[in-house]
């Protein structure tokens, strides 16, 4: 969701700044509003101009160190520090844009900000904004118990469920407070409604524990069964399509058979394309692959043997 990262500061200090996750700037994107500025490229080569012939020298904002801006060949604005270093930084006519238009910082903070402003102050820059349509925005989140997803999301738990989308579930996070002037989230994060999160997972893996009720309560449950997916057989390694169904299907058979194994263990198909990087040797895929996979589903029973040959049988079809 977000977090403090490591940033290098003025004069290559060291600290720390609010950055957002993955899954806070997925949210953002499904808010935003489509940004037109009108006449930009006319006012920056204004701009440009004006600094190649006069000059420019302004001050970071916190620590109000100055620092001199130059024009490169690229029409590029070049921030130099006072300092005896003086590390030269690219800011590029779209790193400015961004900031004037969407109120984002690609890089170089201390210097882009007070440059920005100036822009600002001296250039009359028209933007018009419009809403976006709310198209449906779709976060998936793969393997998504392998992670104890009640603690990745904190004291936002309630903001995916349904009940609680939009800006009535705003919930105030433990870095709120760092948070920017023209942060959409800046009193309080929350899901917007055309967010949907779909989640994947194997039911039978160890990790399940770790999926808690509470929070399997919040989405809607569909299995995908290995008779359901058998298309993809077809589609990705045709010439040994057909064969691999039969003995999908005769094991899968067998699977439902034992005591204690039910369609959760299944062997999706998934494991069969895999055949293309054996030129269709079934029995490398076996002894690499399907094999193993058996043999530790039936760890520690008694009849493991019977069971396996089972198995074996019914994957070689006899």
């Amino acid at each position: 969701v977000e977090g403090l990262r490591p940033v290098k500061k003025e004069n290559s200090e060291l600290g720390f700044e609010l950055r957002d996750g993955i899954f806070k700037a997925f949210c953002k994107k499904a808010l935003q509003t489509t940004a037109t500025p009108d006449n930009f490229d006319e006012l920056y080569s204004q701009f440009t101009d004006g600094i190649a012939e006069n000059g420019l020298s302004l001050a970071t904002p916190t620590k109000k160190r100055e620092f001199d801006v130059e024009i490169n060949s690229t029409k590029s604005c070049v921030a130099i520090p006072r300092t005896e270093t003086a590390t030269r930084m690219i800011i590029t006519k779209e790193m400015l844009k961004e900031y004037l238009v969407n109120d984002k910082i690609m890089d170089w903070k201390p210097y882009i900000v007070p440059l920005g402003n100036y822009f600002k102050e001296h250039y009359k820059l028209q933007i018009h904004k419009k809403q976006e349509v709310k198209l449906p925005y779709i976060f998936i989140i793969d393997e998504i118990n392998r992670a104890e997803i009640s603690k990745v999301f904190g004291e936002l738990f309630f903001s995916i469920d349904p009940g609680y989308r939009g800006e009535d579930g705003k919930v105030k996070t433990q870095y709120a407070n760092l948070a920017e002037d023209g942060d959409v989230f800046k009193d309080g994060f929350y899901v917007p409604e055309n967010v949907y999160i779909i989640g994947t997972m194997n039911d039978i893996d160890r990790s399940v524990e770790s999926f808690d009720f509470a929070m399997r309560r919040r989405f809607a449950w569909v299995e995908i069964t290995a008779e359901s997916q058998k298309k993809m057989l077809h589609d990705v390694i045709p010439t040994w399509a057909t064969d691999a169904e039969k003995r999908m299907t005769a094991i899968n058979s067998v699977i439902g058979n034992i005591e204690g194994l039910n369609s959760s263990y299944h062997i999706g198909p998934a494991y069969f394309l895999k055949l293309a990087d054996y030129s269709g040797d079934f029995q490398k895929l076996w002894d690499n692959h399907i094999g193993v996979v058996l043999k530790e589903y039936l760890r520690g029973r008694p009849d493991a043997k019977v069971e396996f040959d089972k198995l074996g049988k019914a994957y070689n079809l006899a």
